[in-house]
């Protein structure tokens, strides 16, 4: 994360967006087409979120699990305060995340459910069935989509909106859980995919540490892009009824997340000993054109 200076108001402001450009390329290229007005908004709300993150996927690795527990704790105890109106003073995040609740009216129930989701993670509860991944993603990404709806449409549009935006939160993660089996393993030890569907593909985890692609493993794979595509073609209705400027910038970031899985593909379904990535190319490309299904279908024409 960058460091810088944050005497003034407008040092905070680069802090935040150098830190969620830091942080998510994607995200922060799609914040750019939502209205001004919320961009900065969205950057402050993304540092919350990881904020929570790091803590289970970083923390952890660093001081334990039994620390991060605390740590996570701390962090509700500190949401507790800003929601209040009480935010530590000390800390920018606090204090600007406490700002855009005063003016947006944060959803409380996803901010906290999003900590939910780093407990599942220290607390090493198993992903056993596709219920079981599906929960899991609304924690840690559905419940992102819902804290974003008042960057998004008038308050009263939040309720009949929440379903779609929690279905692309969900499909953005289970990408992720597709995007990063390898290191999820080899770094921290966790597998996402459920062992139902490791059963019934005949892929074990120790097949996967070898980090060679198993027989079997691309249907695999290709099970939980569907899982994920599925959400993606159900959340574009809402999508679609959004502002012009809001639905402009929600559906560019969905449209380069979704590619991720193509480049999976184009990897020979191998996620466990690269990363896959969408270039700034085709991020743009698909700003204009939707190719995913036409690549897809080619991607997995090739597939040997």
């Amino acid at each position: 994360m960058p460091t810088l200076s944050l005497d003034t108001r407008a040092d905070e402001d680069e802090w935040i967006w150098e830190s969620f450009r830091y942080h998510s390329r994607t995200f922060s290229l799609a914040a750019y087409l939502l209205p001004r007005s919320v961009q900065m908004s969205v950057a402050t709300l993304y540092l919350y979120c990881r904020r929570v993150d790091s803590i289970a996927d970083q923390r952890v690795l660093e001081v334990g699990r039994k620390r991060a527990l605390r740590e996570v704790k701390q962090v509700r105890d500190r949401l507790d305060d800003t929601l209040a109106g009480r935010p530590p003073s000390e800390t920018v995040l606090w204090r600007r995340l406490a700002e855009v609740h005063e003016q947006s009216a944060l959803p409380r129930g996803p901010m906290y459910e999003l900590i939910e989701g780093a407990l599942w993670d220290l607390e090493g509860r198993p992903v056993v069935s596709e219920a079981d991944l599906v929960a899991y993603s609304n924690l840690v990404g559905g419940s992102v989509g819902a804290m974003m709806l008042p960057f998004l449409a008038s308050p009263a549009r939040h309720d009949a909106l929440e379903p779609t935006a929690r279905k692309l939160g969900i499909a953005m993660q289970i990408t992720n859980i597709v995007r990063d089996v390898g290191e999820d393993l080899n770094e921290l030890d966790r597998v996402y995919l459920p062992e139902r569907w490791l059963d019934e593909h005949d892929v074990s985890v120790k097949a996967l540490r070898k980090a060679e692609v198993p027989d079997g493993y691309s249907e695999l794979l290709e099970a939980a892009m569907e899982a994920a595509e599925q959400r993606y073609v159900e959340s574009f209705e809402g999508v679609a009824s959004l502002p012009f400027r809001s639905r402009y910038g929600i559906r560019a970031a969905a449209r380069m997340y979704r590619e991720i899985m193509n480049e999976v593909r184009a990897n020979d379904y191998d996620n466990l000993s690269q990363r896959a990535y969408v270039s700034l190319r085709r991020k743009l490309f698909l700003l204009l054109h939707d190719g995913y299904e036409r690549r897809k279908h080619r991607l997995v024409s090739d597939a040997p």
